[in-house]
């Protein structure tokens, strides 16, 4: 599974919405990639925070936003690296 696959995976494999194959696909490239690992985590951190708030209801339109960003930092490296 590549970077751009698991964005676009991330909130079914969160939900344990995912079949064995994807799941396990996404669970060995978690284990290897440092970036997605902590994408992973943002994303599971803001989750827990909503829930802790119970004010804050993420729009469909915040939530594209959101992924778009993500998946644009996965796809561009800062200037000066790599």
């Amino acid at each position: 599974m590549t970077c751009e696959e698991l964005v676009h995976y991330l909130s079914a494999y969160i939900d344990h919405e995912l079949d064995a194959e994807l799941s396990r696909d996404a669970q060995e490239h978690l284990a290897t990639c440092q970036r997605c690992q902590v994408v992973l985590n943002t994303t599971q951190r803001l989750i827990l925070l909503g829930h802790d708030q119970r004010r804050y209801v993420v729009s469909g339109a915040l939530r594209e936003n959101l992924y778009r960003r993500i998946e644009q930092s996965l796809y561009h490296k800062p200037a000066g690296q790599g």
